[in-house]
C-alpha cells in the first residue's frame, strides 16, 4: 500500500508541510511520481521521531557511495578495495538513484556518511599549519581543499589513514585543544584513503559545519557533481 502526502501526515499525526518535509529530506524514503510525492507504508512505519535523515552506511560503504562521484565527466572505476559484491552493488544502485532524485541530497549525504571516518580534533602552533598542509600522508578537505574557495590559512581539515595517525600525531606535536580553546587542526581517520579524494567527501565535511559559506560551498560542489 502507498500513501500519499496527506495520508501520511494523519498517520503521522503532523500536517502536510512536516510530512513533506520528512520526505523530502529523506528521513522518510518516498517517490516522487508525476510531480506528487508517495511513501510505502513499510517505509512509513520505520519512522522514529529524532531519527536522522538516513541510516548511516559503514564506513566502507561510505566511501564506495563517494567514490561514484566526480566534478567531471571522466568515469572512475572504484578502486579495487572497494570492488562491490553483487549485493553491495545493487544497494549502491539505489543509492545513487536516491541520491540524485532527492530535493534534499546534501542532508541526505551528511546521514549517510556520518561513520566514513573517525572525527579527531587537535590544537598545532600556527606557525606549523603551512608545513602540515605539505605532508604527503595527508589529504586536505573541508576548508582546506581549493574545491571549498575558502581558503582557510588559519586551519586544517584533512583525511589520513588509521595506521599514519599515530606518527602525524607524534611528528607534528598535535595536542587535544586546552578547554574552551577552539581546535585548528581537524583529522579524519579512515582505513584507507583514496590517492584522489571524491568531491563528496570534501562537500560532506563542509556540510557538517553551521557557517554560512560553508553550506554554500558544499551545495557548489554538489550541483557541480550532478551536473555531470
Amino acid at each position: 500500500m502507498v500513501l500519499s502526502i496527506p495520508e501520511l501526515a494523519r498517520r503521522l499525526h503532523v500536517n502536510e508541510s512536516r510530512a513533506r518535509h520528512l520526505v523530502q529530506s529523506g528521513r522518510i524514503r518516498g517517490l516522487r511520481v508525476g510531480g506528487r510525492w508517495i511513501v510505502e507504508e513499510v517505509d512509513a512505519s520505520q519512522y522514529l521521531p529524532g531519527r536522522p535523515a538516513g541510516r548511516p552506511l559503514s564506513e566502507r560503504s561510505a566511501w564506495q557511495l563517494m567514490a561514484c562521484f566526480w566534478d567531471d565527466s571522466q568515469s572512475r572505476p572504484l578502486p579495487e578495495y572497494l570492488a562491490p559484491s553483487p549485493v553491495e552493488q545493487h544497494r549502491l544502485k539505489e543509492r545513487i538513484s536516491r541520491l540524485r532524485d532527492s530535493p534534499a541530497s546534501l542532508e541526505l549525504l551528511a546521514a549517510w556518511l556520518a561513520n566514513r571516518a573517525e572525527k579527531l580534533q587537535f590544537s598545532s602552533s600556527p606557525a606549523d599549519l603551512a608545513e602540515l598542509r605539505e605532508d604527503k600522508r595527508i589529504h586536505l578537505s573541508g576548508v582546506s581543499h581549493p574545491w571549498s574557495g575558502l581558503l582557510a590559512n588559519s586551519e586544517l581539515e584533512a583525511y589520513v589513514q588509521r595506521d599514519e595517525l599515530e606518527d602525524i600525531v607524534k611528528d607534528w606535536f598535535l595536542v587535544e585543544p586546552s578547554p574552551g580553546k577552539r581546535p585548528n587542526v581537524v583529522l579524519r581517520a579512515a582505513e584507507r584513503i583514496p590517492d584522489e579524494l571524491p568531491p563528496l567527501a570534501v562537500a560532506v565535511d563542509l556540510a557538517e559545519r553551521q557557517g554560512a559559506r560553508e553550506q554554500q560551498a558544499a551545495r557548489e560542489i554538489l550541483r557541480t557533481i550532478h551536473a555531470h
